[in-house]
């Protein structure tokens, strides 16, 4: 994929637009610096070979309303295809609404279908995207978007993958000196055949980010120096960023709640909820394992219905007993129940969760470095008693 030539135009037209400031509060400035903008004459026959035109997207001018300006880009449908890929796409529209102070804006977007051969083979049917955001006192953009997919199709296997009503949303807000993310993401159906997950949700939200260590990776992100890079350079760079971004942001401490991660199979939903916290940490015990264990808080709540537990029972069964096995359904319903009991009946003995009629039950927690499931110490996972065994300490030095 790295040698393809559309990955090399794109590598190349990222380094030329790094000339444009991205420190432009201004995003009608920043629009209309684009349009002034020309690619080098090196470069615009390579991209009107792949995209149609040697400026994609290029902003058009709509009339104002409603004290808004309004621009739309285009990149007209098409197709690319070498010995590494091949790629084709409908119409991409984008349209944006900025305030006359360049300090707002909302924007939708649309791909009716995108399909793609290669490293990845798949169809993609029905993108949309749309947003809203505003510049803050600190430089910083904030806001939501949303991304919706119809129907994602991935060609790998005998039987494809479907991935069906994708939603993604992101919402990133100011809170005084701090910042909070949420994050989610979930579709209506996944899965191979009739193997398929009837419905999966991910949300979960970050807070009390420090937002000057936001803004201070989103200023590295956007700096022209960091473009002229070579892509393994510049992945170097930002993984060291990032490394350093999550020392400050553990020196502070920090907060996930999970609101809602689950998945439903042949109508149960497993669920799990909580919340992880970090106390703030000083450099020192960032260098102690057993310090940072202090400083973690975990608490999870873990719900499955035991008709879940029953289908995977019954699925163990379809690959225990073969095709050609003699009285196959009656073995089959045997094996299965084998199973179902020996794994409730584990769950049991083991006390670290609730069987009840309908569901199992348990919550996780991690405290004063010690893990418990159902308030049980934790002995599995190389824990002993609930504890991840510490090295001894070296003995002091003589004086």
């Amino acid at each position: 994929m790295l040698s393809s030539e559309i990955f090399k135009v794109y590598t190349a037209a990222a380094g030329e637009l790094s000339v444009l400031n991205p420190e432009e509060p201004d995003i009608n400035k920043r629009i209309a610096a684009y349009n002034k903008f020309s690619f080098s004459p090196e470069l615009r026959p390579r991209l009107k070979a792949i995209f149609g035109t040697d400026k994609p997207l290029a902003p058009r001018r709509l009339p104002d309303s409603r004290g808004l300006q309004h621009y739309q880009s285009m990149l007209k449908a098409g197709s690319y295809q070498d010995q590494q890929v091949q790629l084709g796409w409908s119409d991409v529209v984008f349209n944006v609404d900025t305030t006359r102070a360049g300090n707002q804006a909302r924007y939708t977007g649309t791909i009716a279908a995108l399909n793609m051969a290669g490293p990845v083979n798949a169809d993609v049917a029905g993108v949309r995207f749309a947003g809203r955001q505003a510049r803050a006192s600190d430089g910083l953009w904030y806001g939501a978007m949303n991304v919706d997919v119809d129907r994602i199709a991935f060609k790998d296997s005998t039987a494809p993958m479907l991935l069906e009503d994708l939603r993604i949303k992101t919402d990133l807000q100011r809170r005084g000196k701090f910042v909070d993310l949420a994050y989610g993401v979930s579709v209506r159906a996944a899965g191979v055949g009739e193997n398929r997950v009837e419905r999966a949700n991910f949300a979960v939200r970050v807070l009390g980010l420090d937002a000057q260590v936001i803004r201070d990776f989103t200023r590295l992100a956007g700096a022209p120096q960091l473009q002229q890079l070579a892509p393994d350079a510049r992945s170097e760079v930002m993984l060291r960023k990032l490394k350093d971004m999550g020392v400050a942001v553990l020196k502070r401490g920090i907060e996930v709640v999970i609101d809602d991660i689950s998945a439903a199979w042949h109508g149960q939903v497993a669920s799990l909820r909580g919340r992880i916290g970090f106390a703030g940490a000083s450099e020192a015990e960032l260098r102690s394992l057993p310090a940072i264990l202090k400083k973690l808080l975990v608490r999870l709540e873990v719900r499955v219905p035991t008709p879940i537990v029953d289908a995977l029972s019954a699925f163990a069964a379809s690959k225990a007993v073969a095709p050609e096995t003699p009285d196959r359904a009656q073995k089959l319903v045997a094996v299965q129940r084998q199973v179902y009991e020996k794994v409730m009946g584990d769950i049991r003995q083991s006390g670290m969760a609730v069987v009840g009629k309908d569901e199992i039950t348990t919550v996780i927690e991690f405290k004063d470095s010690t893990l418990t499931m159902n308030g049980k110490r934790v002995s599995m996972f190389g824990l002993q008693d609930g504890k991840l065994p510490m090295p001894p300490a070296a003995p002091a030095k003589a004086e």
